[in-house]
C-alpha cells in the first residue's frame, strides 16, 4: 500500500485508548458493579443487563462516564427488581465519581510521536463523549499544544467527520485517522475516502466492537502508536 497519489497533509487522532488509557476504568468498574450486585444477580447477568442498558441509553445520555453511571444505576434497579437500597445506589454513584476523578495515563511514547509529526503535518484531535469531561481530560493530558484543533463530538459517523473536515479545510483524500475503534474511528473515515490507522487496544467496549475481518487498501494496522512516525515516513 502507498499514498503516493496524494500527499498526506492532515493526521487526526482519537483520544480515549489511542492517546491515553480509558477502557480499563470501565472494565474495572463493571467488575465492581457485579460484586455489589451479587445478592441480586450473577456476574454474567449483570454484564449482559448493563450492555443492553447502555445501548438503550446512549442515544439519550451520549457516550462517557456520566451516561455510564446512569446506566449502572438503572441496571442495578432492574437486576434487583427494585430492591436495591439507597446506600447501594450511593455506592454506584461513588464508582462513577471515582472514574471521573481517576488520574489520566498517557500511552507510552505518545508525546514523542506527536512531537515528531506536528512539524510535518497538521494534527487534529477528534474525540466523542461528554463535552465537559473530555475538555477536562484534554487539558489534564497536556497534549493540546500539539494540535491545531481539538474537537469533542457527540457521535463519530461519516457525517460528523465530513463536517469537521470541511470546517478545518481538510481534504479526506489527504487525511489519515488514527484510532482504536473500528466503528467510530476507522469505517467512517474510509467511507469518506480518507486513510485510517487502526491501533487495537487491549480491551474494547461492547458497542465499539467490530465483527469479521477488516480489509481496505487505505487501512493500516499497527501494534502501538509509537510505530506511527515510521509508517508516515514510509508514506
Amino acid at each position: 500500500m502507498n499514498l503516493s497519489r496524494a500527499r498526506l497533509e492532515v493526521i487526526v487522532f482519537d483520544a480515549d485508548d489511542t492517546l491515553w488509557h480509558n477502557e480499563h476504568l470501565f472494565q474495572d468498574t463493571q467488575r465492581r458493579l457485579s460484586e455489589l450486585l451479587e445478592p441480586y444477580a450473577t456476574h454474567s447477568q449483570v454484564q449482559a443487563g448493563l450492555a443492553l442498558c447502555e445501548r438503550r441509553n446512549v442515544g439519550l445520555f451520549g457516550y462517557g462516564i456520566k451516561g455510564f453511571t446512569l446506566s449502572m444505576v438503572e441496571t442495578a434497579i432492574e437486576m434487583s427488581e427494585r430492591r436495591i437500597s439507597a446506600a447501594e445506589i450511593h455506592q454506584i454513584m461513588m464508582l462513577g465519581r471515582a472514574m471521573m476523578q481517576a488520574p489520566l495515563e498517557l500511552m507510552d511514547g505518545v508525546e514523542a510521536v506527536l512531537e515528531a509529526l506536528r512539524g510535518r503535518h497538521r494534527l487534529l484531535m477528534i474525540t466523542k463523549g461528554d463535552l465537559f469531561h473530555q475538555r477536562n481530560r484534554i487539558e489534564k493530558s497536556g497534549l493540546a499544544r500539539y494540535f491545531e484543533h481539538t474537537e469533542v463530538v457527540a457521535n463519530k459517523d461519516a457525517a460528523t467527520y465530513a463536517e469537521v473536515f470541511a470546517a478545518r479545510g481538510a481534504d479526506p483524500d489527504r487525511t489519515m485517522m488514527v484510532g482504536n475503534s473500528v466503528p467510530s474511528d476507522i469505517l467512517p473515515v474510509l467511507e469518506l475516502g480518507g486513510y485510517a490507522v487502526h491501533i487495537p487496544y487491549t480491551s474494547t467496549a461492547e458497542f465499539e466492537r467490530h465483527q469479521g475481518a477488516l480489509e481496505h487498501p487505505r487501512l493500516f494496522t499497527l501494534d502501538a502508536v509509537t510505530e506511527l512516525p515510521a509508517l508516515v515516513r514510509r508514506i
